[in-house]
C-alpha cells in the first residue's frame, strides 16, 4: 500500500507574502472565533491594541539616568526602536528592558553605544498591564548633553 505524501495547507502557495497572508487570515479566524465564544458567554470581546511607549531623555554631560514609564497594555513588546542623534560619537550608553528583564542588550548590566542611528528590533517579549518598562542612559561624553529616545511598540489588550 502506497501512502499518499503529507502536505501543509500553505505549501502550494510560493512568495512568503502570500504565506503570511494565508497565516494573518487564519489568526483573523481565531480571533473571530473568540470573540464569538465571549459574546455567548456575555462577555466583551478581546480586541486586540497597539500603543506606543515612548521614553526620552537629555542627559547632561558625564551623567546618567534611568527614565521609565508603565506599559498600557497586557500582551506583547514587538519592536522596540532606540535613537542616537547625530554627535554622541558613540559615547553615550543605552539598555532597555522591562521589570527586571534587560531586553537590549540582554545581557545583565551590558549598554550599547551608537551615533547618528535608530536601529529598530523585533522582540516578542511578554508584559503585563502597569508593569515598568525602562531605559539606562549614561553619557560619556564630558562635554555635550544628548537626547536619547527609546520606543516600545506593544500589542495586546487594555
Amino acid at each position: 500500500m502506497v501512502y499518499p505524501t503529507s502536505k501543509q495547507p500553505f505549501e502550494a502557495l510560493t512568495s512568503i507574502d502570500e504565506r503570511v497572508d494565508y497565516i494573518h487570515n487564519q489568526l483573523a479566524d481565531a480571533q473571530l472565533a473568540l470573540n464569538q465564544l465571549l459574546e455567548k458567554e456575555g462577555l466583551p470581546p478581546m480586541a486586540i491594541t497597539t500603543r506606543e511607549v515612548r521614553l526620552q531623555a537629555t542627559v547632561p554631560p558625564a551623567n546618567g539616568t534611568r527614565i521609565a514609564q508603565p506599559s498600557p497594555l497586557e500582551g506583547r513588546i514587538t519592536q522596540i526602536l532606540r535613537h542616537w542623534p547625530p554627535g554622541c560619537n558613540a559615547l553615550v550608553d543605552l539598555a532597555v528592558g522591562r521589570k527586571d528583564t534587560w531586553i537590549l542588550p540582554s545581557a545583565t548590566d551590558t549598554f550599547v553605544a551608537l551615533d547618528a542611528a535608530t536601529p529598530i528590533v523585533n522582540v516578542s517579549e511578554p508584559i503585563t498591564k502597569g508593569e515598568e518598562l525602562w531605559a539606562i542612559i549614561n553619557n560619556g561624553d564630558a562635554t555635550n548633553p544628548h537626547t536619547i529616545t527609546v520606543t516600545f511598540i506593544i500589542e495586546g489588550a487594555e
